[in-house]
């Protein structure tokens, strides 16, 4: 018969009964008794009946604790099966995905999940579900959404530019209004009207639901300027879009703004934004964005948000009608100001805030 093997006595047997009574695993407890009988003097075959194991998982339990101590004693988590991709392949697969597909080789301008299995196969020679493909895919902090229009015609390198460049705006403004406050603005304005739109909802599966959607053409545009850094805004509802119009928006833009504020306000180079009639109030200074970059301005979000939750499957029967939806909307809108800290908070607006 082997020897029986020795145990560490850091612990008395009378103290590993007592951790014993406090443990809650019941696995974890029956070692420590078992152990403590041994310690007692009793037998290896006694102890582990008496814990209700063999002697064999006694000896594991022992081999542990003498290398570990007391924590040796917990059971350790099972390795499962291993990863069917391994760390190198998912990093390869996300390289692949955040590229992009070719629509001459793949057949589709964006990834399908099939079409990554086939992917998967012919790089890796690795066969997959599109079931089990989803789950991969999330792994490495990967979400299928929905894209940001680009314009085709939109420069990289001005928007970065623009970044640097609205920072020094932004101290110029501050020099030449040593007495006022400095706040950021981004402006923009919608049209919204009775065309409207239809958007996502819950159905049954393999059914498409349908969406009111009118087809006339009464409108109204939301002109509207939001502050990133407090959530404060201002909009009006206007008829058209003009240098005049424009004016009377840049008016009462400014009575909103508290006396010892100046506003620098970044808007788009839209013809009546930049016409030399328009008359800008002194506590107002005006930024224009680069050509084509949409997706620098905050309030471009709104639209879609307002959209989206308010304005779309609606009837609008005249012109009255959709003012009265503008106003609703907005005001549901602001009526949270987290809702819209959280829509204008892009990453690099606080830095050039800062």
């Amino acid at each position: 018969m082997p020897a029986a093997l020795p145990i560490r006595e850091d612990l008395s047997a009378g103290e590993l009964r007592a951790l014993a009574r406090r443990e809650n695993k019941g696995r974890v407890a029956a070692r420590m008794f078992a152990i403590a009988h041994a310690l007692d003097g009793a037998s290896r075959a006694e102890a582990a009946r008496l814990s209700g194991m063999d002697r064999q998982a006694l000896r594991d339990a022992v081999v542990r604790y003498n290398a570990e101590g007391v924590a040796g004693l917990y059971d350790r988590p099972l390795p499962g099966r291993p990863e069917w991709l391994s760390e190198g392949e998912q990093a390869t697969l996300k390289a692949i995905i955040l590229a992009g597909s070719d629509p001459k080789r793949h057949g589709c301008v964006e990834w399908t999940l099939p079409i990554l299995c086939e992917v998967i196969a012919e790089r890796f020679a690795k066969t997959l579900h599109p079931a089990s493909l989803s789950r991969i895919v999330r792994r490495p902090n990967l979400s299928k959404q929905k894209t940001r229009p680009r314009h085709p015609q939109s420069d990289a390198k001005a928007q970065a530019a623009f970044k640097k460049g609205l920072r020094e705006a932004l101290k110029t403004a501050a020099a030449a209004h040593l007495e006022r406050r400095l706040q950021l603005w981004f402006q923009d304005e919608a049209r919204i009207g009775q065309k409207g739109r239809t958007v996502h909802r819950w159905w049954e599966r393999g059914q498409r639901p349908l969406g009111l959607c009118d087809k006339r053409f009464a409108s109204a545009y939301l002109y509207a300027a939001v502050c990133p850094a407090n959530g404060t805004d201002f909009a009006l509802v206007m008829p058209t879009v003009s240098t005049t119009v424009m004016r009377l928006f840049l008016d009462g833009f400014s009575r909103s703004l508290e006396p010892d504020v100046q506003a620098v306000l970044v808007l788009d180079q839209a013809g009546w934004h930049g016409s030399r009639t328009l008359v800008v109030p002194d506590t107002i200074t005006l930024v224009p964005l680069p050509p084509y970059s949409p997706e620098l301005n905050p309030v471009e979000r709104f639209w879609l948000y307002l959209r989206e939750r308010f304005l779309s499957h609606r009837l609008l029967d005249d012109y009255d009608a959709v003012v009265q939806a503008c106003c609703d909307a907005w005001n549901a809108l602001t009526a949270r100001p987290e809702r819209l800290r959280s829509l204008t908070s892009y990453p690099w607006v606080p830095c050039v805030n800062a």
